[in-house]
């Protein structure tokens, strides 16, 4: 049921395995997927989304490294009991490198305007330096 929440993009810049981790990171703190509850096989989601099981292996890794998911062996993964408050810290530290950044550009005498546009562009996918 979830596979078909999980959508990459091909022609993006970024990492197909780096999507499906950001993809299963927003289904946790939405609260579609909750703790205890079983993720898609890595053969079932590499189908659905027309990538190579290696790829959906090295994302799972990832997320299992994080402490986002657990293994059971021979049953299957499953979102940790505290993985709300994984993406939550991983949020938090981001929002703790855009003040940084935003600050750098500040000093470096970019206006409010100025920097409000970088972040429309880049937001928008369109990464013109």
């Amino acid at each position: 049921m979830y596979e078909k929440l999980v959508v990459v993009d091909k022609m993006s810049h970024k990492p197909i395995y780096e999507q499906i981790v950001e993809q299963i990171q927003n289904l946790v703190i939405t609260e579609v997927l909750k703790s205890d509850e079983m993720i898609p096989s890595v053969r079932n989601l590499s189908r659905e989304c027309g990538t190579n099981p290696n790829t959906v292996q090295k994302a799972y890794n990832e997320l299992e490294r994080m402490g986002i998911t657990y293994s059971v062996p021979g049953v299957g993964r499953y979102v940790s009991c505290n993985a709300k408050e994984v993406v939550q810290k991983l949020m938090s530290t981001s929002n703790s490198e855009l003040k940084a950044i935003v600050e750098k550009l500040k000093l470096s005498g970019m206006t409010i305007d100025e920097i409000i546009d970088k972040v429309k562009l880049f937001y928008g996918g369109e990464h013109n330096d």
